[in-house]
């Protein structure tokens, strides 16, 4: 008997060394942030700036994908995963409140929560992270209060497993007292900001060593998502800075890794279909860098319409101003200039990133001016066709140089993934994915005109489009695979469009291969170097081809969805428009096209913007995108000068190749080397 009694006592010393204190707990804080003022945050902010003077790792947290409601942020939380609005059906949740019952508590309106839930194509589960520990979780909140931060603390069948109300004063010693039966306690401190200071201050006095607190803004009740202040107590914590796999992002983090940081830390298994990940600590990003981060986010989106606007209004009086002074020659002039400076726009829109102009219009005319600057130049030192040799070379060099060494320009620009919306914090963003294989392969092109079809040719856009895919694709870089698959579809044609045998089946039947074969080596990559890409999580760490299938069905779910929502309607039906008017007009638009090389780029681009949306969820907007830049390209060559620089002058260059590659125009065939009539320098003839 004795030496079952020292046997068991040495099994609980292991098992739990420092007593029943030192079993693995979790609070969950939530805390009033100041009242925003026209749906903006408060700068400075004065939790964020608590929490910096708090022994807490700080950050921010993004409460939600898309349109924002306080409701669906806390669903969220309960459930790991998140989904753009469209997803659902409604696409806003209802009401939630909390009701008491005894010792515990239900959340009214969780049936319709729930029906919302299932008609999301993905495995969405509100109250997951309650449901997932044993005995469910507690709420300690304040009597009076709406309650809504209760909803945290919910479990599948939206009941919180026990509930303590009362005065403000005892809401510390309640939580505490709730945490010996559970081990997630949600905390609701709705009191004046510095009376919930002196509470959480309380807390953290009082926190074990084997305690998770986690003290987080409650979600406010505004119309614009904003991320939210967060801070973390935990082993090593004070002082620190959080991110996670999810952002990627330094001092930024999602809702929905709060519910696999919390389980992780109680030593629970995390379903698989959670796409949230555990927070992790890093270096301190201080509070008033948060702040200017926050308001950079807010920035992007309304800044790009003006931006635009600007480019267009700046072309047009180009155009009006070349026209009225030098004719049919100005008017290809300002079709040259207006085409670059837009392939110039991807490079120059992350110079206002850096800094952050104080106002929309000093951005838009920072882009205008030196998209515009830039294309002037190009067109002075590279003559017609060579100009998209350079915004294509400098792009890729600068995009490659920030994914790689993590600067932030083009997650804060106005063509990155706009991290305030949620939907991705990091890589490039859905307007560039067809964009951006387009003004390379135009590189390209300009690089190879007039030259014949031949298999060095086809070698070229197949290595520049394996290169941009990686950089696009890499785990570490922009961990995009919708983006890899758009890349190699057009790398596929454009090099089948060089091949100088033209093309065959087996072509067709390699080219068809090539996305898939493209997102095979990506898999490879993220395994290799342990990115733990967006990619990675959600389709090489699924459980079973249900769940594969399930992320393949909510992409074309959301990009139904996305066809008929806004003007996209409008705009996706234009843009097939002119595309069958550009087929059917091919032979006069592109009459002067130099080479097979730039037409080998046209189609590239063109499958690019098809299979992107055929294969992302953003869907049409990936085609209309491509349209656009297919345009401008269209504009470039429609701007050929009088006299354009010459191919190889003997006749005997082109001898014994395809006809469609053979010069035919008669000013190249009667002088090689003309004079520009615009520019009086010597440049080429047009075939």
């Amino acid at each position: 008997m004795l030496r079952r009694a020292l046997a068991g006592a040495v099994c609980a010393l292991l098992v739990c060394p420092a007593g029943a204190s030192a079993a693995p707990r979790a609070l969950l804080v939530f805390l009033p942030g100041p009242a925003p003022a026209n749906g903006r945050p408060a700068s400075p902010d004065p939790l964020l700036r608590a929490l910096e003077r708090r022994p807490l790792a700080t950050g921010l947290m993004g409460p939600t994908q898309g349109t924002y409601t306080p409701q669906q942020a806390l669903l969220d939380i309960t459930q790991g995963i998140r989904l753009s609005p469209p997803g659902y059906s409604p696409q806003r949740p209802g009401p939630l409140r909390l009701t008491v019952v005894g010792r515990s508590g239900v959340i009214q309106g969780w049936g319709a929560a729930l029906q919302r839930a299932a008609s999301a194509p993905s495995d969405i589960a509100p109250g997951r992270l309650a449901s997932s520990i044993p005995g469910g979780a507690g709420f300690a909140g304040v009597a009076g209060a709406p309650h809504l931060d209760a909803v945290a603390a919910a479990d599948r069948h939206g009941r919180v497993a026990e509930v303590s109300l009362g005065p403000g004063s005892t809401v510390v010693s309640r939580a505490r007292t709730l945490l010996r039966s559970r081990r997630l306690v949600v905390v609701e401190l709705a009191m004046p900001l510095h009376a919930a200071e002196r509470a959480l201050d309380a807390l953290v006095a009082t926190r074990d060593p084997a305690e998770l607190l986690l003290a987080i803004q409650s979600p406010p009740r505004i119309a614009s998502l904003q991320p939210l202040p967060i801070g973390m107590a935990g082993r090593g914590s004070a002082g620190r800075g959080l991110t996670s796999d999810t952002t990627h992002t330094d001092g930024v983090v999602a809702g929905i890794d709060l519910l696999p940081t919390i389980l992780r830390h109680l030593r629970l298994p995390v379903a698989p279909t959670v796409t949230g990940q555990p927070i992790r600590l890093q270096p301190r990003r201080t509070a008033s860098g948060l702040e200017r981060l926050r308001v950079r986010y807010s920035h992007v989106a309304p800044r790009r319409v003006l931006t635009l606007e600007a480019m267009v209004g700046a072309w047009a009086l180009l155009t009006l101003a070349l026209v009225a002074t030098g004719g049919a020659a100005g008017m290809r002039r300002a079709l040259r200039t207006g085409a670059l400076a837009f392939l110039w726009t991807p490079t120059v829109v992350l110079v206002p990133s850096a800094i952050d102009p104080a106002s929309a219009g000093v951005e838009a005319a920072i882009v205008a001016a030196g998209s515009f600057g830039l294309a002037f130049l190009t067109d002075r030192l590279l003559p017609w066709p060579r100009g998209p040799v350079a915004p294509a070379a400098v792009c890729l060099a600068a995009y490659t140089f920030d994914l790689a060494a993590g600067t932030d320009l083009i997650e804060l620009s106005l063509l990155g993934p706009n991290p305030r919306s949620g939907a991705r914090f990091f890589g490039i963003g859905n307007e560039l994915e067809p964009a951006l294989p387009i003004l390379v392969f135009a590189g390209l092109a300009a690089m190879l005109s007039w030259r014949p079809r031949s298999r060095g040719m086809a070698l070229a856009f197949a290595a520049l489009g394996a290169v941009v895919a990686a950089v696009v694709g890499s785990g570490y870089l922009g961990a995009d695979v919708g983006g890899v698959i758009t890349i190699s579809a057009g790398a596929a044609v454009a090099t089948l469009a060089v091949l100088p045998g033209g093309v065959t089946r087996r072509g067709i039947a390699v080219a068809v291969c090539v996305p898939a074969a493209a997102v095979g080596l990506l898999a490879l990559l993220d395994l290799l170097t342990g990115a733990s890409s967006h990619f990675a999580r959600n389709v090489l760490e699924s459980q079973g081809d249900a769940s594969i299938w399930e992320v393949v069905g909510r992409r074309y779910h959301l990009a139904y969805r996305a066809l008929f929502r806004g003007l996209m309607p409008f705009t996706a039906a234009v843009s097939v428009a002119a595309t069958l008017v550009a087929i059917g007009m091919r032979r006069r638009l592109y009459a002067r096209v130099p080479g097979p090389a730039w037409r080998a780029a046209l189609l590239g681009g063109l499958a690019s913007g098809v299979v992107g949306a055929l294969t992302n969820d953003s869907g049409p907007l990936l085609f209309v995108v491509a349209v656009v830049v297919l345009g401008v390209l269209t504009a470039y060559l429609a701007g050929a000068p009088d006299h354009a620089a010459s191919p190889p002058a003997s006749p005997g260059a082109w001898e014994g190749r395809a006809e469609s590659d053979r010069p035919t125009s008669p000013a190249m065939q009667q002088s090689p080397v003309a004079t520009d009539s615009e520019g009086g320098r010597p440049s080429a003839t047009v075939p």
